[in-house]
Protein backbone atom coordinates (compact mmCIF):
# COMPACT_ATOMS: atom_id res chain seq x y z
CA UNK A 1 0.00 0.00 0.00
CA UNK A 2 1.69 3.44 -1.14
CA UNK A 3 1.74 6.21 1.42
CA UNK A 4 -1.07 8.20 -0.32
CA UNK A 5 -3.25 4.95 -0.26
CA UNK A 6 -2.22 4.85 3.55
CA UNK A 7 -3.52 8.25 4.18
CA UNK A 8 -7.01 7.91 2.32
CA UNK A 9 -7.60 4.98 4.25
CA UNK A 10 -7.35 6.38 7.31
CA UNK A 11 -9.16 9.37 6.53
CA UNK A 12 -11.91 7.27 5.28
CA UNK A 13 -12.16 5.67 8.32
CA UNK A 14 -11.79 8.62 10.85
CA UNK A 15 -15.18 10.04 8.45
CA UNK A 16 -16.85 6.69 9.12
CA UNK A 17 -15.82 6.71 13.02
CA UNK A 18 -17.17 10.57 13.23
CA UNK A 19 -20.29 9.20 11.71
CA UNK A 20 -20.41 6.31 13.54
CA UNK A 21 -20.33 8.64 16.89
CA UNK A 22 -22.43 11.13 15.75
CA UNK A 23 -25.06 8.29 15.28
CA UNK A 24 -24.23 6.57 18.71
CA UNK A 25 -24.07 10.01 20.90
CA UNK A 26 -28.11 10.12 19.08
CA UNK A 27 -28.86 7.00 20.56
CA UNK A 28 -27.82 7.95 23.81
CA UNK A 29 -29.66 10.55 24.49
CA UNK A 30 -31.58 10.84 27.68
CA UNK A 31 -35.09 9.54 27.00
CA UNK A 32 -36.79 13.12 27.55
CA UNK A 33 -34.38 14.71 24.78
CA UNK A 34 -35.27 11.93 22.24
CA UNK A 35 -39.05 11.93 22.54
CA UNK A 36 -38.54 15.79 21.95
CA UNK A 37 -36.19 15.20 18.42
CA UNK A 38 -39.13 12.54 17.31
CA UNK A 39 -42.15 14.92 18.15
CA UNK A 40 -40.87 18.00 16.14
CA UNK A 41 -43.01 19.55 13.86
CA UNK A 42 -42.50 18.88 10.39
CA UNK A 43 -41.20 21.61 9.08
CA UNK A 44 -41.92 22.70 5.49
CA UNK A 45 -39.49 24.82 2.62
CA UNK A 46 -42.17 27.86 2.02
CA UNK A 47 -44.40 27.50 -0.79
CA UNK A 48 -45.09 29.82 -3.36
CA UNK A 49 -48.08 32.01 -3.71
CA UNK A 50 -50.30 31.36 -6.47
CA UNK A 51 -50.21 35.46 -7.98
CA UNK A 52 -54.68 35.71 -8.04
CA UNK A 53 -54.89 38.94 -10.01
CA UNK A 54 -58.27 38.88 -12.92
CA UNK A 55 -55.45 40.26 -15.31
CA UNK A 56 -53.34 36.80 -15.23
CA UNK A 57 -56.72 35.47 -16.22
CA UNK A 58 -56.38 33.27 -19.98
CA UNK A 59 -59.56 32.24 -20.61
CA UNK A 60 -62.51 30.84 -18.84
CA UNK A 61 -63.78 27.21 -19.13
CA UNK A 62 -67.32 25.40 -18.76
CA UNK A 63 -68.06 21.61 -18.15
CA UNK A 64 -70.34 19.44 -17.65
CA UNK A 65 -69.72 16.38 -15.49
CA UNK A 66 -72.11 13.47 -16.14
CA UNK A 67 -73.41 12.22 -13.16
CA UNK A 68 -75.71 9.39 -11.52
CA UNK A 69 -76.65 9.28 -8.07
CA UNK A 70 -76.34 5.27 -8.63
CA UNK A 71 -72.74 5.54 -10.06
CA UNK A 72 -71.06 5.27 -13.42
CA UNK A 73 -73.34 2.32 -15.34
CA UNK A 74 -71.37 -0.69 -16.85
CA UNK A 75 -74.45 -2.56 -17.79
CA UNK A 76 -75.83 -4.50 -21.48
CA UNK A 77 -78.34 -3.72 -23.72
CA UNK A 78 -79.89 -5.51 -26.62
CA UNK A 79 -80.89 -3.60 -29.39
CA UNK A 80 -82.11 -6.22 -31.99
CA UNK A 81 -79.26 -8.28 -32.59
CA UNK A 82 -76.68 -5.49 -31.15
CA UNK A 83 -75.03 -6.01 -27.94
CA UNK A 84 -74.61 -2.60 -26.06
CA UNK A 85 -72.10 -2.18 -23.51
CA UNK A 86 -72.40 0.69 -21.55
CA UNK A 87 -69.57 2.58 -20.11
CA UNK A 88 -71.10 6.54 -18.50
CA UNK A 89 -71.93 8.18 -15.84
CA UNK A 90 -68.43 8.77 -14.35
CA UNK A 91 -69.32 12.27 -12.60
CA UNK A 92 -66.41 13.76 -11.90
CA UNK A 93 -64.37 11.16 -12.02
CA UNK A 94 -64.04 10.50 -15.62
CA UNK A 95 -60.41 11.00 -16.96
CA UNK A 96 -59.44 8.83 -13.09
CA UNK A 97 -61.68 6.22 -14.01
CA UNK A 98 -61.16 5.76 -17.96
CA UNK A 99 -59.01 3.20 -17.92
CA UNK A 100 -60.20 1.21 -15.16
CA UNK A 101 -64.14 1.40 -16.24
CA UNK A 102 -62.63 0.31 -19.72
CA UNK A 103 -61.17 -2.52 -18.83
CA UNK A 104 -64.11 -3.88 -17.16
CA UNK A 105 -66.66 -2.94 -19.98
CA UNK A 106 -64.40 -4.77 -22.73
CA UNK A 107 -64.65 -8.07 -20.23
CA UNK A 108 -68.29 -7.99 -21.03
CA UNK A 109 -67.87 -8.75 -24.78
CA UNK A 110 -68.65 -11.90 -25.63
CA UNK A 111 -67.39 -12.54 -29.38
CA UNK A 112 -63.90 -13.94 -31.73
CA UNK A 113 -61.15 -11.64 -31.65
CA UNK A 114 -62.08 -10.81 -35.23
CA UNK A 115 -65.59 -9.30 -34.31
CA UNK A 116 -66.22 -5.56 -34.71
CA UNK A 117 -66.64 -3.52 -32.26
CA UNK A 118 -67.70 0.43 -32.49
CA UNK A 119 -67.21 3.24 -29.47
CA UNK A 120 -69.67 5.67 -29.10
CA UNK A 121 -67.89 8.60 -28.05
CA UNK A 122 -64.18 10.52 -28.26
CA UNK A 123 -63.61 11.76 -25.02
CA UNK A 124 -60.97 10.14 -22.51
CA UNK A 125 -63.86 7.18 -21.83
CA UNK A 126 -64.36 6.20 -25.63
CA UNK A 127 -60.22 6.99 -26.37
CA UNK A 128 -59.42 4.60 -23.71
CA UNK A 129 -62.07 1.71 -24.23
CA UNK A 130 -61.23 1.66 -28.09
CA UNK A 131 -57.18 1.88 -26.95
CA UNK A 132 -57.96 -1.00 -24.77
CA UNK A 133 -59.66 -3.18 -27.46
CA UNK A 134 -57.56 -2.08 -30.23
CA UNK A 135 -54.43 -3.64 -28.42
CA UNK A 136 -56.24 -7.03 -28.11
CA UNK A 137 -56.03 -6.60 -32.12
CA UNK A 138 -59.76 -6.41 -32.78
CA UNK A 139 -60.91 -4.20 -35.40
CA UNK A 140 -62.55 -0.73 -33.84
CA UNK A 141 -64.56 2.39 -35.22
CA UNK A 142 -65.27 5.41 -33.37
CA UNK A 143 -68.24 7.21 -33.72
CA UNK A 144 -68.30 10.73 -32.50
CA UNK A 145 -69.43 14.31 -33.29
CA UNK A 146 -66.99 15.90 -31.48
CA UNK A 147 -63.06 15.18 -31.25
CA UNK A 148 -60.42 16.51 -28.80
CA UNK A 149 -59.77 19.59 -28.49
CA UNK A 150 -63.55 19.93 -28.22
CA UNK A 151 -64.81 17.43 -25.46
CA UNK A 152 -65.35 17.62 -21.95
CA UNK A 153 -62.73 15.95 -21.29
CA UNK A 154 -60.20 18.40 -22.30
CA UNK A 155 -61.37 20.82 -20.45
CA UNK A 156 -61.63 19.03 -16.67
CA UNK A 157 -58.97 19.74 -14.41
CA UNK A 158 -57.82 16.58 -14.25
CA UNK A 159 -56.30 15.61 -11.02
CA UNK A 160 -56.61 11.91 -10.29
CA UNK A 161 -58.95 11.52 -7.73
CA UNK A 162 -62.16 9.53 -8.86
CA UNK A 163 -64.62 12.28 -6.89
CA UNK A 164 -68.35 13.02 -7.44
CA UNK A 165 -68.65 9.78 -9.00
CA UNK A 166 -72.03 8.60 -6.84
CA UNK A 167 -74.12 9.52 -4.01
CA UNK A 168 -74.07 7.05 -0.67
CA UNK A 169 -76.62 5.77 -0.29
CA UNK A 170 -78.25 4.91 -3.77
CA UNK A 171 -75.58 2.81 -5.29
CA UNK A 172 -76.70 -0.81 -5.95
CA UNK A 173 -75.26 -4.03 -4.44
CA UNK A 174 -71.80 -4.75 -5.44
CA UNK A 175 -71.34 -1.29 -6.78
CA UNK A 176 -67.91 0.00 -4.25
CA UNK A 177 -66.30 -3.33 -4.98
CA UNK A 178 -66.44 -2.52 -9.13
CA UNK A 179 -65.48 1.08 -8.05
CA UNK A 180 -62.44 0.10 -6.08
CA UNK A 181 -61.17 -2.42 -8.83
CA UNK A 182 -61.24 0.43 -11.79
CA UNK A 183 -59.72 2.61 -9.16
CA UNK A 184 -56.85 0.15 -8.71
CA UNK A 185 -56.55 -0.40 -12.40
CA UNK A 186 -56.55 3.01 -13.74
CA UNK A 187 -54.19 4.48 -11.01
CA UNK A 188 -51.84 1.79 -11.91
CA UNK A 189 -52.12 2.59 -16.16
CA UNK A 190 -51.59 6.24 -15.85
CA UNK A 191 -48.07 5.22 -13.23
CA UNK A 192 -47.09 4.22 -16.89
CA UNK A 193 -47.45 7.41 -18.32
CA UNK A 194 -45.90 9.54 -16.07
CA UNK A 195 -43.87 11.76 -18.80
CA UNK A 196 -44.11 14.28 -21.12
CA UNK A 197 -45.54 11.97 -24.21
CA UNK A 198 -48.73 11.98 -21.71
CA UNK A 199 -48.41 15.00 -19.88
CA UNK A 200 -49.18 13.33 -16.52
CA UNK A 201 -47.17 13.76 -13.26
CA UNK A 202 -46.62 13.25 -9.87
CA UNK A 203 -47.81 16.81 -7.43
CA UNK A 204 -48.35 17.05 -4.01
CA UNK A 205 -51.85 18.46 -2.89
CA UNK A 206 -53.44 19.44 0.75
CA UNK A 207 -57.04 19.13 1.44
CA UNK A 208 -57.79 21.91 3.58
CA UNK A 209 -60.90 22.42 5.78
CA UNK A 210 -62.19 18.25 5.59
CA UNK A 211 -60.66 15.04 5.48
CA UNK A 212 -59.70 13.78 2.44
CA UNK A 213 -61.43 10.30 1.91
CA UNK A 214 -59.28 8.67 -0.20
CA UNK A 215 -61.43 7.15 -3.03
CA UNK A 216 -60.44 4.25 -4.64
CA UNK A 217 -58.40 2.99 -0.98
CA UNK A 218 -55.65 4.87 0.73
CA UNK A 219 -52.70 2.62 -1.01
CA UNK A 220 -53.16 4.64 -4.08
CA UNK A 221 -52.15 8.07 -2.38
CA UNK A 222 -48.85 7.66 -1.29
CA UNK A 223 -46.78 9.57 1.57
CA UNK A 224 -50.00 10.35 3.02
CA UNK A 225 -49.81 12.96 5.90
CA UNK A 226 -52.36 15.22 8.35
CA UNK A 227 -51.18 17.84 9.65
CA UNK A 228 -52.18 20.06 12.60
CA UNK A 229 -52.71 23.88 12.13
CA UNK A 230 -48.71 24.03 13.87
CA UNK A 231 -47.37 21.80 10.46
CA UNK A 232 -49.38 22.97 8.13
CA UNK A 233 -48.38 25.50 5.60
CA UNK A 234 -51.73 26.96 5.33
CA UNK A 235 -53.20 29.16 7.69
CA UNK A 236 -57.00 28.98 9.24
CA UNK A 237 -57.78 25.07 8.67
CA UNK A 238 -57.83 22.97 11.62
CA UNK A 239 -58.18 19.90 9.12
CA UNK A 240 -55.14 19.39 6.70
CA UNK A 241 -54.00 16.32 4.81
CA UNK A 242 -51.33 16.56 2.57
CA UNK A 243 -51.20 13.40 -0.16
CA UNK A 244 -49.86 12.95 -3.59
CA UNK A 245 -51.35 12.00 -6.55
CA UNK A 246 -51.01 12.44 -10.52
CA UNK A 247 -51.57 15.75 -13.15
CA UNK A 248 -52.69 15.14 -16.09
CA UNK A 249 -52.20 17.63 -18.90
CA UNK A 250 -55.37 17.29 -20.76
CA UNK A 251 -54.20 19.47 -23.99
CA UNK A 252 -51.51 16.68 -23.86
CA UNK A 253 -53.04 13.57 -22.82
CA UNK A 254 -56.40 13.47 -25.50
CA UNK A 255 -54.31 14.45 -28.21
CA UNK A 256 -51.73 11.44 -27.09
CA UNK A 257 -54.34 9.09 -26.83
CA UNK A 258 -55.69 10.17 -30.35
CA UNK A 259 -52.72 9.89 -31.87
CA UNK A 260 -52.11 6.32 -29.93
CA UNK A 261 -55.84 5.33 -31.65
CA UNK A 262 -54.42 6.20 -35.39
CA UNK A 263 -51.29 4.58 -34.52
CA UNK A 264 -53.03 1.19 -33.61
CA UNK A 265 -54.83 0.80 -36.45
CA UNK A 266 -58.00 2.61 -35.37
CA UNK A 267 -61.11 4.39 -37.85
CA UNK A 268 -62.68 7.06 -36.87
CA UNK A 269 -65.89 8.38 -38.19
CA UNK A 270 -67.44 11.68 -37.41
CA UNK A 271 -71.54 11.32 -36.91
CA UNK A 272 -73.84 11.96 -34.44
CA UNK A 273 -76.96 9.62 -34.04
CA UNK A 274 -80.32 11.23 -32.86
CA UNK A 275 -81.98 7.80 -31.76
CA UNK A 276 -81.57 4.09 -31.11
CA UNK A 277 -83.28 3.33 -34.71
CA UNK A 278 -80.42 4.98 -36.31
CA UNK A 279 -77.58 3.31 -33.85
CA UNK A 280 -79.24 0.31 -34.87
CA UNK A 281 -77.97 0.82 -38.65
CA UNK A 282 -74.82 -0.10 -37.81
CA UNK A 283 -72.74 -3.00 -39.10
CA UNK A 284 -70.89 -3.97 -35.57
CA UNK A 285 -73.01 -6.30 -33.78
CA UNK A 286 -71.23 -4.76 -30.40
CA UNK A 287 -71.41 -1.22 -29.38
CA UNK A 288 -69.15 0.52 -26.45
CA UNK A 289 -71.72 3.46 -25.65
CA UNK A 290 -68.69 6.02 -23.96
CA UNK A 291 -71.45 9.36 -25.20
CA UNK A 292 -71.28 10.57 -21.54
CA UNK A 293 -74.05 13.07 -20.73
CA UNK A 294 -75.23 12.42 -24.49
CA UNK A 295 -76.62 8.79 -23.05
CA UNK A 296 -79.45 11.12 -20.85
CA UNK A 297 -80.93 11.61 -24.62
CA UNK A 298 -79.75 8.78 -26.58
CA UNK A 299 -80.88 6.07 -24.38
CA UNK A 300 -82.97 8.37 -22.17
CA UNK A 301 -81.41 7.67 -19.22
CA UNK A 302 -82.87 10.31 -17.29
CA UNK A 303 -80.91 9.66 -14.10
CA UNK A 304 -78.02 10.92 -15.77
CA UNK A 305 -77.40 14.62 -14.64
CA UNK A 306 -75.17 17.52 -15.56
CA UNK A 307 -72.87 18.59 -12.37
CA UNK A 308 -71.47 22.23 -14.26
CA UNK A 309 -67.95 22.85 -13.41
CA UNK A 310 -66.15 26.35 -13.73
CA UNK A 311 -62.56 26.98 -13.94
CA UNK A 312 -60.46 30.04 -14.46
CA UNK A 313 -56.91 29.44 -15.87
CA UNK A 314 -54.40 31.98 -14.75
CA UNK A 315 -50.97 32.49 -17.03
CA UNK A 316 -48.41 29.35 -15.66
CA UNK A 317 -46.24 30.18 -12.73
CA UNK A 318 -43.47 27.36 -12.62
CA UNK A 319 -42.37 27.90 -9.12
CA UNK A 320 -46.11 26.49 -7.83
CA UNK A 321 -45.29 22.86 -7.51
CA UNK A 322 -48.21 22.17 -5.45
CA UNK A 323 -52.19 21.44 -5.52
CA UNK A 324 -54.89 22.24 -2.92
CA UNK A 325 -58.37 21.61 -2.29
CA UNK A 326 -61.06 22.77 -0.02
CA UNK A 327 -63.79 20.00 -0.79
CA UNK A 328 -66.70 21.89 0.97
CA UNK A 329 -69.85 21.33 -1.46
CA UNK A 330 -71.05 24.97 -0.78
CA UNK A 331 -67.96 26.39 -1.33
CA UNK A 332 -65.41 24.41 -3.18
CA UNK A 333 -62.34 25.89 -4.30
CA UNK A 334 -59.12 24.02 -6.22
CA UNK A 335 -55.77 25.14 -7.39
CA UNK A 336 -53.62 23.24 -9.97
CA UNK A 337 -50.86 23.44 -11.76
CA UNK A 338 -50.38 22.61 -15.09
CA UNK A 339 -48.05 23.58 -18.33
CA UNK A 340 -50.56 25.46 -20.16
CA UNK A 341 -51.86 27.32 -16.89
CA UNK A 342 -52.86 27.65 -13.11
CA UNK A 343 -55.89 25.48 -12.79
CA UNK A 344 -58.44 27.08 -10.00
CA UNK A 345 -62.01 25.63 -9.39
CA UNK A 346 -64.08 25.59 -9.02
CA UNK A 347 -68.05 24.73 -8.69
CA UNK A 348 -70.37 21.83 -8.25
CA UNK A 349 -73.95 22.64 -9.47
CA UNK A 350 -76.29 20.09 -10.19
CA UNK A 351 -78.39 19.57 -12.48
CA UNK A 352 -77.53 22.85 -14.30
CA UNK A 353 -76.78 22.60 -18.26
CA UNK A 354 -75.79 26.35 -19.14
CA UNK A 355 -72.15 26.03 -20.49
CA UNK A 356 -71.96 30.24 -20.05
CA UNK A 357 -69.39 31.22 -17.70
CA UNK A 358 -70.80 33.01 -14.73
CA UNK A 359 -69.55 36.33 -13.40
CA UNK A 360 -70.72 35.92 -10.23
CA UNK A 361 -68.79 32.46 -9.52
CA UNK A 362 -65.73 33.53 -10.74
CA UNK A 363 -65.52 36.87 -8.38
CA UNK A 364 -66.00 34.07 -5.77
CA UNK A 365 -63.62 31.45 -7.47
CA UNK A 366 -60.92 34.35 -7.44
CA UNK A 367 -61.40 35.92 -4.16
CA UNK A 368 -61.35 32.71 -2.15
CA UNK A 369 -58.26 31.77 -3.82
CA UNK A 370 -56.37 35.35 -3.24
CA UNK A 371 -57.61 34.83 0.54
CA UNK A 372 -55.60 31.52 0.46
CA UNK A 373 -52.33 32.83 -1.16
CA UNK A 374 -52.04 35.33 1.30
CA UNK A 375 -52.33 33.06 4.20
CA UNK A 376 -50.05 30.83 3.47
CA UNK A 377 -47.00 30.92 6.02
CA UNK A 378 -43.80 32.36 5.32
Amino acid sequence: MTHTQQNDSRRNFIKKLGAAGFFMSTMSLPSYALEQVLNQSIQYSPLKPVNVSPERIIRQVVGLRPYRPSGFNLSEQKLDEKVIIHNYGHGGGGISLSWGTARLAIEKIEASQSTSIAVLGAGVIGLSTAILLLKQGRPVTIYTDRLPPNTTSNVAAAYWAPVSVFESGMIPSGFMEEFNQASIISQRMFQDLVGTRYGVWWIKSFFLGASFDFPGGKKLYPDYKSHDTTSSPFTGFQINDEVHSLMIEPPIYMKALLDDFYQLGGKLIVRKFNDLNELSQLKEPYVMNCTGLGSHELFQDKSLIPVRGQLAVLLPQEEINYGYVIPTFDDLLYMFPRKDGIILGGTSEKGNWSLNPNDQELTRIMEGHKRIAAGLKP
